[in-house]
């Protein structure tokens, strides 16, 4: 596991301010997808899910978390991951403003037919170059999750979830999550 966030400075080589919905994968300028309505429920369950959790400062275990947020992992790499989380005992400050360059401890990406490839593959090897510690993978179509933990060669699956599981995620386990609720759109 890592140790203190990375942060990282800004570059010239892209415009500052980028039109929304787009990121700087692997130095490419990516549009990403507009996310359907199931994708945003998704993101509303999870924000449900992780209300205990967040900005729990009197006890360890805090977290900040936001969604759809511009984080630069490093020079000229942007991501917006669906949903993403610093631990308040590492991160003691809310991260602030249009761009946050401190890295997460936790990232969460809701799979689309457009996106899975790019969040499997290349976010996925760049959140592993970042030291993120936890990288979620939901999957609406399949309605599954996957939990990857960083490891020196490599994400390592340490959790793979389906229809009727109920789980204890990391690094959420103080709370289940039963995979139905996540993919209740009514």
């Amino acid at each position: 596991m890592s140790t203190s966030p990375q942060i990282v400075s800004a570059s010239d080589e892209f415009p500052d301010e980028l039109p929304k919905q787009y990121e700087i994968v692997c130095g490419n300028l990516v549009r990403k997808a507009v996310p359907t309505f199931d994708h945003g429920s998704i993101q509303q369950q999870l924000a449900i899910f992780l209300a205990p959790f967040r900005g729990r400062r009197e006890t360890p275990g805090g977290w900040w978390t936001s969604s759809d947020c511009e984080i630069e992992l490093f020079p000229q790499e942007r991501y917006l991951p669906d949903v993403a989380g610093w631990k308040i005992d590492m991160v003691p400050e809310r991260p602030r403003g249009a761009r946050v360059r401190i890295r997460p401890q936790w990232v969460c990406e809701i799979l689309s037919p457009k996106t899975a490839g790019r969040d499997k593959g290349v976010k996925q090897d760049a959140y592993h170059r970042a030291h993120v510690d936890h990288y979620w993978l939901v999957d609406p179509e399949k309605q599954t999750l996957t939990v990857l933990a960083w490891a020196d060669d490599g994400y390592q699956t340490i959790l793979n979830a389906g229809p009727g599981d109920r789980v204890r995620a990391e690094p959420f386990a103080e709370r289940e999550l039963e995979l139905s609720w996540l993919f209740e759109f009514e």
